[in-house]
């Protein structure tokens, strides 16, 4: 009884209050976690929305690149006013130094128009030894600041990194204007230790070839990544180091945009003194070289002759190896090829031309060297390379092939007149009125089959071309038909590991669904954000509704495998059906 008299106080209690709760007036605001920072900074924006509904609008400004984070929202009742909010993060990645202002933030709710404040945030260049104590940046430099013209310089990118990094992707490349670039290789990486501290470093590296003179400026490269960082812990049993690790969930994710500072380029001209008259603009170290197929041949016979050109430098469609007009030669050239190598960190190949000789007559012939000019920029001058020459001894030929059919003989007159010695398969015509022209007559079966013959020919190629084209898009209509059948297959292991291996779990879904829809797109499917995903997704009018589902699932994931985050095994359950629901929905929209 007692019991039951004290809930029916609370019941009353709570029934006389209730008319006191009154809404909260609507506000909106806008707030950042720091007002300075450098380009290799993030920013954490909030837009606070109080009493309202609906997501507002953030004005774009073209000093930040703006990725939105997610949001929050809360109730709560304060003497006797009930206020209910939601939170919109944003991470903001500087792009210039400067001050610059954000907002206001707007939003329309029922016919009224709500306005926010804005905030003023300093951008400061970071130095190079504050980068250095950072647990991730990028560098970007060239061994070669003051290059000639032509001459090959190499662009490395570095990218340094402690600890766990999620989704690191290049956001912005530089610009290579004035510079012709070639790509060295795959990217590389390495273990190396800076001020005693041990880096992973990726490395990418590109030669490049500066085609005119004066500065010109290699633009700032921008890296984007998710670092694990660890949370500030309270002192207590587990403030002992060795619980301070992600695995007990001490840690969390922090978006990082890192740039690179931009770099100046001196190049100077080719010098004019000493240049030769043949020079095409070749510039490195080079050996050129000459063989023959044949020595010895017959007359009426041919050799063939390979000139090639080796070394580092701009080969690659170079014009330098040139043979002249030959005496004594019937010369027919071929297709030029290029053999790309990269050696000591620099790219360079080799230059093959070939040319078929057939001798003009017998006897002992030559082949003159080939010279090449080209520009050391080691040492400054213009130096050549030749080949040697190549002797041939042509033979007569053991038969002589004689075709005699008629020859003159001579009157006294002075006259000639043409005697046949032999006749051929076919008759030799002496008359004009071989030439009189015959009709073709259009009703025959010749004729037809002379204007049929165009048209058949024609529709040939067409279903030869069409099959060609339905074979080359083949590879990836195969990905996209098998996707939703092999996905499906993956959700059956994702059952099996959500009661067993939680951080296998979350690795092997977020692979399996970025695959999926990689499969579905005809792309590289690991290599997806949740943000590309968003566009890619979004320009196949897939329902909105669906592509931030799958945008959802894809955050818990990555929340699961590098936060602090962590999920029951009945959270893991709905996620792999939410997972099944979202792809089925893509395969179904892709095949309309």
């Amino acid at each position: 009884m007692k019991q039951l008299s004290a809930l029916l106080i609370t019941i009353s209690l709570l029934l006389c209050t209730a008319p006191a709760v009154i809404a909260a007036e609507t506000s909106l605001s806008i707030s950042v976690d720091r007002d300075t920072a450098t380009l290799a900074d993030s920013i954490n924006l909030t837009i606070s929305v109080e009493g309202a509904s609906g997501e507002p609008q953030l004005p774009s400004s073209p000093a930040f690149e703006t990725v939105r984070q997610g949001s929050s929202s809360r109730m709560q009742i304060i003497n006797g006013k009930m206020s209910s909010s939601v939170d919109y993060s944003y991470a903001l990645y500087p792009k210039k130094e400067g001050v610059f202002t954000l907002g206001p933030a707007t939003l329309d709710n029922n016919g009224s128009r709500l306005t926010s404040n804005s905030v003023s945030i300093i951008i400061q260049k970071a130095a190079v030894s504050e980068k250095r104590n950072e647990d991730v940046f990028v560098t970007a430099e060239v061994d070669n600041k003051n290059p000639y013209v032509n001459e090959q310089i190499i662009y490395t990118f570095k990218f340094y990194y402690r600890g766990r990094v999620a989704n690191a992707r290049m956001v912005e490349s530089p610009s290579f204007e004035g510079f012709i670039a070639e790509q060295l290789g795959k990217e590389r990486e390495y273990q190396t230790t800076i001020n005693g501290r041990q880096f992973m470093v990726t490395e990418i590296k590109q030669a490049l070839f500066p085609i005119k003179p004066g500065p010109l400026t290699i633009s700032p490269s921008a890296l984007q990544c998710s670092v694990a960082v660890r949370r500030k812990q309270r002192g207590g049993t587990f403030n002992d180091p060795f619980f301070d690790d992600s695995f007990f969930g001490f840690s969390q994710t922090e978006p990082k945009m890192l740039r690179t500072s931009p770099i100046e380029v001196t190049v100077r001209p080719l010098p004019e003194e000493g240049k030769p008259r043949d020079f095409a603009n070749l510039v490195g170290e080079f050996k050129a070289a000459a063989e023959i197929s044949k020595k010895k041949l017959e007359a009426g016979e041919s050799a063939t002759l390979t000139l090639t050109l080796t070394g580092q430098g701009n080969l690659k469609n170079s014009p330098a190896l040139k043979l002249e007009n030959l005496d004594g030669f019937k010369v027919y050239d071929d297709k030029p090829s290029f053999e790309p190598q990269v050696a000591d960190g620099r790219i360079g190949g080799k230059l093959i031309i070939k040319k078929a000789l057939v001798p003009l007559k017998e006897g002992t012939l030559q082949v003159p060297p080939v010279a090449v000019a080209y520009f050391n920029p080691h040492s400054g001058a213009y130096e050549t390379t030749r080949t040697e020459a190549q002797i041939l001894e042509v033979l007569p030929a053991k038969e002589k092939e004689k075709l005699p059919i008629a020859e003159a003989e001579k009157h006294a007159a002075g006259k000639k007149e043409i005697k046949i010695l032999g006749k051929d398969i076919l008759p030799i015509h002496t008359a004009l009125n071989v030439l009189s022209p015959e009709p073709l007559n259009p009703l025959s079966w010749p004729a037809a089959a002379l204007l049929l013959v165009p048209l058949l020919g024609f529709s040939a190629c067409l279903l030869v071309k069409q099959r060609r084209l339905r074979y080359s898009d083949g590879t990836g209509l195969a990905r996209g038909k098998n996707a939703h059948k092999n996905f499906s297959k993956k959700l059956t292991l994702m059952k099996k590991l959500h009661h067993q291996d939680e951080e296998a779990f979350y690795r092997d879904a977020s692979k399996a669904l970025k695959d999926f829809i990689g499969d579905k797109l005809n792309i590289v499917g690991s290599a997806l954000t949740a943000a590309e995903i968003e566009r890619r997704l979004a320009e196949l009018n897939l329902a909105a509704s669906h592509i931030q589902e799958l945008k959802r699932i894809i955050e818990l994931l990555e929340a699961g495998q590098f936060a602090s985050q962590k999920y029951t095994p009945e959270e893991r359950e709905a996620m792999v059906d939410a997972m099944k629901k979202a792809a089925r929905e893509i395969d179904r929209k892709i095949k309309q």
